[in-house]
């Protein structure tokens, strides 16, 4: 294997990776979001329907909530990572991609990134020729097409947008224009203020003066929303264009992911139990205690 499909390997598994990839990353993201509004409309059912009862436990609401926001900015912040791809440091977001791949313009030419990137075939003419030749010779009857002549095209056609070269005047030598790199930045940049937040606030204990002006004040669901749409927006793009990689999506659950919502979580008399073990817990705490003798 050469240095080239060395690095081109790295780039498919930043997105491959089944523990930390930027796709498994996302996918975890987008099934939080889509447990967390169905815990909120939950909430907002039952509150509609109880009547004379209590709302719904406001403890284990807000360890869902907290859970999810954490998770979400965590997420955010990785995906966004500045490190680089390789090395003991080494990160798999889709900045340290992108920067690896801005890196490796000078050889990533338009042959190279057809042939190894993308796994096709370089050379259009004799494969439309065999298409011409395979309709000349089915005289009017129906025939299968070459996948491999659909996948050269789509091949060329994201490369002419990655080198801004119109399909009459493409060249094997052509390359990534900067300007690729400079957009991509730009959208990850316009997210950064989460990572920033959660360098301050989640990750590191800042002190006042590193949380100064890294504040997401009044940041709700909606902000939820518009940063998954941009995070699966730009990492759908990158992953076909530098992965060889599909989009990632909301899962499919094996089974029923509302299963048991319909029944009540204790008794009436089970309350007694549960204050017993806070109680129980409380005492423990406690008990946390050292002295200088015990250091």
């Amino acid at each position: 294997m050469t240095t080239y499909d060395q690095r081109i390997a790295i780039w498919r598994d930043a997105f491959q990776d089944e523990t930390t990839g930027i796709h498994r990353t996302i996918q975890d993201l987008l099934w939080n979001y889509a447990a967390f509004r169905t815990a909120v409309r939950i909430v907002r059912l039952a509150n509609e329907k109880r009547g004379a009862r209590p709302p719904l436990n406001q403890m284990i609401f807000n360890l869902v909530s907290e859970g999810y926001w954490s998770s979400l900015l965590l997420g955010t912040r990785r995906l966004l990572d500045k490190g680089p791809i390789s090395g003991p440091k080494g990160v798999y977001s889709i900045r340290s991609v992108v920067r690896d791949v801005e890196a490796s313009r000078g050889w990533l030419n338009r042959r190279v990134y057809i042939e190894r990137v993308l796994n096709a075939q370089y050379d259009l003419a004799p494969l439309l020729q065999e298409q011409r030749e395979n309709l000349v010779a089915a005289k009017g009857r129906p025939v299968w097409g070459n996948p491999e002549l659909m996948k050269t095209e789509a091949a060329h056609r994201y490369f002419d947008v990655l080198s801004c070269v119109s399909p009459s005047q493409r060249s094997p030598s052509d390359l990534i224009s900067p300007t690729i790199f400079t957009k991509i930045e730009a959208r990850l940049t316009a997210l950064d203020r989460i990572s920033e937040h959660v360098s301050s606030h989640v990750a590191h204990a800042g002190n006042k003066r590193s949380r100064q002006n890294k504040e997401l004040d009044n940041f709700d669901i909606r902000d939820a929303q518009k940063t998954l749409k941009q995070l699966k927006e730009i990492a759908d793009l990158t992953g076909v264009w530098f992965a060889n990689e599909g989009g990632a999506g909301l899962a499919t659950y094996i089974g029923d992911q509302f299963d048991g919502l319909d029944h009540a979580v204790i008794g009436s008399a089970d309350l007694t139990d549960l204050a017993e073990q806070w109680r129980m817990i409380d005492h423990e705490i406690a008990g946390w205690v050292i002295g200088p003798e015990d250091l």
